[in-house]
């Protein structure tokens, strides 16, 4: 009984690396899938009003639209410029934390959203958000060929722009 055991643990390891039980994997295309035109984000804040106008006035984004959910109880807004749309979402009638994004605590979802703009964008944007007060210390990143730099939203969401070194 033992080597008809080891026979099929030893039928079952060959099926599980033979070649034949791995199925290919398609060719990348020659032509992309896709090529972004722009960046979207939808965050749900505790204070509507003060998070329009924080987006507005760091970002320079206007209000598209503002209106009541037809599915749920909340106030949604739209904001856009720069090829960026920006949604926001607030619940009525519930009280909720402010989220907390650092290593000491990590959560699962995502942790931050972020476009990627021209150099000169991207030095513009940088002075732009400074001169609100806001740090915005921008670095390089090597391996990805960019620079970047990283800033909190007044509910703790972190949103970092990119801007390629080549």
């Amino acid at each position: 009984m033992t080597a008809a055991v080891n026979f099929a643990w030893l039928a079952a390891l060959w099926i599980l690396v033979s070649p034949h039980s791995i199925s290919p994997q398609p060719l990348p295309s020659a032509e992309p899938t896709f090529v972004a035109q722009g960046a979207f984000i939808a965050l749900v804040v505790t204070d509507l009003d003060a998070s329009l106008e924080w987006y507005k006035s760091n970002l320079d984004l206007h209000l598209i639209k503002r209106g009541k959910s037809p599915r749920v109880a909340a106030e949604t807004a739209v904001l856009g410029g720069h090829n960026v749309f920006v949604e926001l979402i607030h619940y009525t009638g519930r009280s909720l934390a402010k989220r907390e994004v650092n290593d000491s605590a990590p959560v699962a979802g995502p942790v931050k959203a972020g476009a990627i703009v021209d150099s000169l964008g991207f030095d513009s944007l940088a002075k732009h958000i400074q001169s609100h007060g806001i740090e915005a210390r921008s670095f390089e990143d090597k391996e990805m060929r960019c620079r970047t730099f990283i800033v909190r939203d007044g509910d703790g969401n972190l949103i970092q722009f990119f801007a390629k070194t080549d």
